[in-house]
């Protein structure tokens, strides 16, 4: 959030002469229209965008230029001593940029105040700052027959509710690769669940979610912007080719850095998977040939593929899947034998707390059980709208590939 300068101007009346060929006592209003009408001028005469009025704005300034009016003093801060950003927050306003006029007069000739504002550099760079498309002018006129003027400018800030946010990001990526002459990337709704708390999260300032095992290989991209906009070297990432899934997660919140709001904007990208169309058989041969290899690196036999182990196993792997538990309760006649179960993306890499059991030289034979699902698959319904409800991923999202090995010693 930018703020532009501001400084108190003083005006000086004009002579007595001028004074009394002006009417005595005008409505409040119509100065107020006046100065608009003339900042417009300014602004359109340079081929700038007219400043619009906003009654929030407004609602703002004639409180300050009252309560400068009871100090008898010309500031930008409150007698409570808040500023011009502080008054919009308490106000519940959104904003990118703000400036703020403040001046006293004791002449109400608009034409004569708007040249003091003109006159002056910093208040000349409000009226003229191309970034801003709000004003609320306040004027009040004190006992002591001075008028306080106040002009508020903002850059106002597009609010969404989150699934538009979510929404706009997606179309957003959707233009990028389209640009970049690549394929739309097909967005997963339980990933994006877990993406919208990802951004809460940052929000709230509450640590991150830990999401390395739910989705295998995981680009993240974070942004965090009041202007809805893919800063480039997200765009850049998005562009690359290796990608065929994403998320969008979005959340709106203010921030230290951001007291007017931002969007936090939480991004998903999932590189295409050389093995998710990989037949059971081809990936059991690489899965069994990297376990292998890890054997003969420390001079163990290597072990078997068992087709009969291979069919319990992939049983077991569908059981999981359809009762989307996060543990199974083994079968009678497969006491004595280990069943391993982990999510992959690639059949070349388990977890490393598995290490001593694939190396263990008392194991012989193993089986092999292979769903081939893939992120895509959406089989256990969407996410509820706050994420709260999203299941473990791990298992249950059938995100990437789930496998399970049957191990049999020394038979």
């Amino acid at each position: 959030m930018k703020k532009s300068l501001m400084a108190p101007l003083m005006i000086l009346g004009l002579c007595s002469t001028c004074l009394a060929a002006l009417p005595q006592h005008p409505d409040i209003s119509a100065i107020e229209e006046k100065l608009l009408e003339w900042v417009n001028m300014e602004r359109t005469a340079r081929d700038l965008n007219p400043l619009r009025f906003s009654q929030d704005l407004r609602n703002v300034a004639i409180k300050h230029s009252k309560d400068m009016a009871s100090q008898r003093k010309l500031t930008h801060l409150s007698s409570s001593g808040k500023s011009y950003l502080d008054r919009l927050v308490e106000a519940g306003l959104y904003f990118i940029e703000i400036g703020e006029n403040v001046a006293v007069s004791d002449t109400f000739d608009e034409e004569f105040i708007h040249q003091g504002f003109m006159e002056s550099p910093e208040h000349r760079d409000n009226i003229l700052n191309p970034e801003f498309d709000m004003i609320g002018i306040g004027v009040e006129y004190s006992e002591d027959q001075e008028y306080f003027v106040t002009q508020d400018f903002s850059q106002s800030l597009k609010l969404l509710e989150t699934d538009e946010a979510e929404k706009f990001f997606q179309d957003e990526i959707t233009k990028i690769r389209k640009e970049n002459a690549l394929p739309p990337l097909s967005f997963h709704a339980q990933a994006g669940a877990i993406a919208r708390r990802q951004s809460r999260n940052r929000a709230s300032g509450k640590p991150l979610q830990n999401i390395a095992g739910f989705f295998g290989e995981t680009h993240i991209q974070f942004i965090t912007t009041p202007m809805l906009v893919i800063p480039k070297n997200t765009s850049k990432e998005i562009a690359r080719e290796i990608y065929e899934i994403g998320a969008v997660g979005a959340w709106f919140g203010r921030l230290a850095d951001y007291p007017g709001g931002t969007y936090l904007i939480t991004i998903f990208l999932f590189p295409m998977n050389p093995y998710e169309d990989m037949t059971e058989e081809d990936f059991s041969k690489i899965a069994i040939d990297a376990m292998n290899s890890k054997r003969n690196q420390k001079g163990i036999a290597p072990l078997k593929l068992d087709g009969r182990h291979s069919k319990k196993a992939s049983d077991i792997s569908s059981q999981l899947k359809v009762q989307q538990a996060k543990s199974y309760v083994l079968p009678g006649r497969l006491i004595g034998r280990q069943i391993l179960s982990y999510v992959t993306d690639d059949p070349r890499v388990w977890p490393a707390d598995l290490d001593p059991v694939i190396t263990d030289p008392g194991l012989r034979r193993i089986g092999i059980g292979y769903p081939g699902t893939k992120l895509g698959s959406q089989a256990d319904g969407d996410a509820s709208a706050d994420g709260e409800s999203v299941p473990d991923a791990r298992i249950h999202h059938q995100v990437n590939v789930l496998s399970n090995f049957a191990f049999e010693s020394n038979i």
